[in-house]
């Protein structure tokens, strides 16, 4: 069962920051020190270089109007996908705040996607046509 956090206890400065950084962050260490029901320690915090912070300020105006802006499908004439409880609610927090309740859970998501698929397109389809070899039927049944 996934564990179950009290709105309060979540610590929405350590999210974002989360996205911030090239290293991953534990979802654990997203939840304030002050939850009784851990009993982990902190994640420990990565530092992160001066001159990628200055970088980074840049670019939180581009996250917002990638990311965290509606996007032109709706819920209902998408597919039904599966995602992480605490992923689930990352991302609710982050429509909640950042996007001041005005960004629906399945358009962030979209407009994730179509970064990604924008992004890495090019590497996506030559990675598939290396290893989708094809099928010809007729060649097949002449053996």
């Amino acid at each position: 069962m996934a564990k179950t956090f009290k709105k309060e206890d979540i610590n929405e400065k350590a999210i974002i920051a989360s996205f911030l950084q090239d290293v991953p962050v534990d979802h654990e260490s997203l939840v304030s020190e002050n939850n009784e029901n851990s009993g982990e320690p902190p994640a420990p915090k990565t530092e992160i270089p001066k001159d990628e912070t200055r970088r980074r300020r840049g670019k939180e105006q581009d996250y917002e109007t990638l990311f965290v802006k509606e996007s032109s499908i709706t819920a209902r004439t998408g597919k039904m996908v599966y995602i992480r409880r605490d992923f689930h609610d990352t991302i609710q927090t982050i429509c909640r705040v950042i996007g001041s309740n005005e960004v629906s859970l399945s358009g962030y998501i979209d407009n994730i996607l179509v970064h990604h698929f924008e992004t890495y397109g090019g590497e996506i389809t030559r990675l598939y046509n290396e290893k989708h070899k094809g099928i010809n039927i007729i060649k097949n049944l002449e053996k």
